[in-house]
């Protein structure tokens, strides 16, 4: 193997170093992930495969989420038609063939010029366009983030805004709507039914539930752009004709709404013992079918595309979010209290996290967050609450603090790739606000390992990119690693340094992998600046619980950080004093959850008190939130039963899950409970905080705040009497 570093011209680079490698190193990797090209099989030829492949990547179609430029007066935005227009008008080739606006933005949203966030569907061509130097003169599309490709059976591709559906829901006075955005939920399990007349368990409280998984059918009663919208009408339905004998065939169920047909993907959750989305479901809105406040409960759900959960290395999980709290206000929107036009409160629950952003509230996704809060808040004075998990990463390694000085100008960090990692790895190194950045600010020498050169790239106002080549044995270039800096732009006006890595194994022949191992990270400061603080951050890369063996978790290291405590041998779950690591504990709080609106739960053991050992804390850099979560609940019942109970995938089923991601719900049914004790007042994170600060006083055995936010929650245990009769 020969390894080259080679620096790339400053006036041809990507603008987006992250998502140009995406879209064109991981090709090999992706199209081997997805078999594209593999419905030919009497060709031998690796060149006839290798252009087949290509062909079919580039006919893909990613989910993509932009920042709209602004228009000629620097105030108001582009509009969508605008957007749209643009590539139309594209030169050498108009480029509108291959991009798609969900058709749930209406006209009313494509002529508005108060645009920052939006989502798109769009294929290689168009985004490579976008990402190229004029992209944003040209398509006027100011940043990008895409996701893993989705599947084409999913897509509804149009010109046109879908008509509103004709379509009320009514409700009464103490009715709260439970969202719940999640992957593997079983809607038909008996947690989220009611008993009939007659006393039959059959009738559904959930009242849409769209699947971005599904396949799309034009005669639903609503369309979306992306997979399968059911009301509650059509649920009912598929539940009537699927009762024999007073007993519901689930499997039946299932195979009729598409959560496990086969033919679309080779993982279904709800198939699984253990779903994530039922389980967290059942925590926020699972009641007993012969429970008075079920009624009152109604549930609006969405089920994220299971390519975008499953691949860590498109960190697209996220993205499908902008698009689900659209949905959830437009639904919302349909019901109706009596004949008044009030529209009932609502909560909502996205139990994912994220290791990269900015984590000051300016990215992208938190930005889209804040703004669908805004806009559903306006709408009415009923309550919009959001809740996010803190995250489980607090021991991940995958955060680190580098301050350079005078007195120490440098530092040193060592970044460990796991072999047999089948999915890309990525760091970011952040800068403080430095707006102009002078030149030579600072410098990154990034030394692979073993047989790997080094590169160093500075800091300034000028970006800059080098790509490392490997070549097989016929002497075909590949890149492998690329380290990329970008100068300051609003909204977050910081730098950033980030370094990407292929995977470092493929089970198929796909050409050289990244050399896994220790990737040296040299940090020297210039003598433009005075102190630099930097935070560095590893994007989350584990397997998620259920799914097929793909990604290895990559983490920082260095000599000084303490793993674990002495004497004893425990765990060290926070930053001892006099921690004098680059690499630290602190900060991997979730990095969507630093935007202004949403509430952000941690979690604590039931048993002892203590927090949980994975749940992460802050600080974060958003000035306007407190320094941590805004408070904890139950994650675990103890050290001996891990996690708490909650639904498993089938009616009847109890089994245990841990995480922040299930402290999370739990708020949010606290939250629907004290929202119907007085539907009209506002509820918002402030709320939570309070309450958790009531619950939880200061006192000699109070968790610090970066870990607990506000304090613990005294939230009663939802199904927790089944193993610990007593709570």
């Amino acid at each position: 193997m020969t390894y080259d570093w080679t620096e790339l011209d400053p006036e041809k680079l990507p603008r987006d170093p992250r998502t140009d490698f995406v879209l064109n190193e991981l090709e090999r990797f992706i199209a081997a992930d997805l078999g594209l090209g593999d419905e030919d099989p009497d060709s031998d030829h690796d060149v006839d495969l290798l252009a087949r492949r290509s062909t079919a990547f580039d006919k893909q179609w990613w989910m993509a989420v932009v920042s709209v430029a602004r228009s000629g007066d620097k105030i108001s935005s582009l509009t969508i038609n605008e957007l749209i227009k643009k590539a139309e008008e594209y030169q050498p080739v108009p480029l509108s063939d291959f991009l798609f606006v969900p058709r749930e933005y209406d006209e009313g949203q494509r002529t508005s010029t108060n645009l920052d966030v939006i989502t798109i569907y769009a294929q290689r061509a168009y985004l490579d366009a976008v990402n190229a130097p004029d992209g944003e003169e040209k398509l006027g599309i100011r940043s990008i983030l895409i996701s893993t490709p989705l599947e084409d059976e999913t897509l509804n591709p149009g010109a046109e805004p879908f008509a509103p559906p004709d379509l009320e829901v009514d409700v009464n006075q103490q009715t709260v709507v439970v969202a719940v955005i999640d992957h593997g939920i079983a809607i038909a399990h008996d947690l989220f039914r009611r008993r009939n007349g007659a006393g039959e368990l059959e009738l559904s409280r959930i009242d849409f539930f769209w699947d971005m998984d599904g396949a799309p059918e034009p005669a639903a009663d609503v369309q979306s752009s992306v997979g399968r919208v059911w009301t509650r009408r059509e649920i009912q339905n598929v539940l009537d004709h699927n009762i024999h004998n007073g007993l519901l065939d689930e499997a039946a169920v299932y195979r009729e709404l598409g959560l496990i047909d086969w033919r679309f993907s080779r993982f279904k959750a709800c198939a699984q013992r253990v779903s994530h989305g039922t389980h967290v479901m059942g925590l926020a809105a699972g009641y007993p079918p012969d429970e008075d406040t079920g009624e009152d409960r109604r549930i609006i759900a969405v089920q994220l595309p299971t390519r975008l959960v499953g691949n860590t290395s498109g960190n697209g999980l996220k993205l499908p979010l902008e698009q689900a709290l659209r949905f959830i206000a437009a639904r919302l929107s349909k019901y109706k209290i009596g004949r008044a036009s009030h529209l009932p409160p609502l909560v909502m629950n996205f139990s994912f996290g994220n290791f990269m952003g900015p984590h000051d509230g300016t990215g992208e996704i938190e930005r889209a967050i804040d703004k669908e809060l805004t806009d559903m808040s306006a709408a009415t004075h009923r309550a919009r609450l959001l809740l996010l998990p803190s995250g489980n990463g607090n021991l991940s390694q995958c955060h680190a603090v580098i301050n350079l000085t005078g007195a120490a100008p440098r530092e040193r960090l060592d970044w460990n790739l796991q072999p047999a990692d089948r999915s890309a790895s990525f760091l970011d190194v952040w800068l403080p606000v430095l707006n102009p950045v002078p030149n030579n600010a600072m410098r990154l020498k990034l030394k692979g390992p073993g047989s790997v050169g080094s590169i160093t790239l500075p800091a300034g106002m000028v970006p800059q990119h080098a790509v490392l080549i490997d070549t097989d044995e016929n002497g075909n270039p590949f890149v492998v690693a690329a380290l990329a800096y970008r100068p300051p732009s609003a909204p977050t006006f910081r730098g950033k340094f980030t370094v990407m890595t292929v995977p470092t194994d493929h089970p198929m022949n796909v050409g050289p992998v990244a050399p896994s191992g220790k990737w040296k990270l040299t940090f020297k400061k210039g003598a433009a600046v005075e102190d630099l603080a930097l935070n560095v951050w590893v994007q989350r890369d584990d397997t998620l619980p259920g799914f097929p063996e793909f990604g290895r978790q990559s983490y920082l290291s260095d000599a000084r950080y303490r793993r674990f405590g002495r004497p004893g041998g425990d765990v060290v779950a926070e930053d001892p004093p006099g921690h004098d690591s680059p690499v630290c504990r602190a900060g991997m709080i979730n990095g969507i959850a630093c935007g202004n609106l949403p509430a952000v739960v941690a979690g604590f053991v039931r048993s002892d008190g203590e927090m949980a050992d994975y749940s992460a804390g802050g600080p974060t850099l958003n000035g306007l939130r407190l320094a941590g979560p805004d408070a904890s609940a139950v994650s675990d019942d103890s050290v001996a039963l891990s996690g708490v109970l909650s639904a498993g995938s089938s009616s009847g089923s109890r089994v245990p899950m841990n995480g922040t991601s299930v402290a999370t719900p739990q708020v949010a049914r606290w939250a629907a409970d004290q929202i119907a004790a007085s539907p009209t007042t506002p509820f918002g994170r402030a709320k939570v905080v309070a309450a958790a600060l009531n619950d939880d006083p200061p006192s000699p055995r109070k968790p610090s705040i970066l870990r607990t936010g506000g304090g613990r929650l005294s939230i009663e245990s939802v199904f927790g009497q089944l193993r610990w009769p007593g709570q």
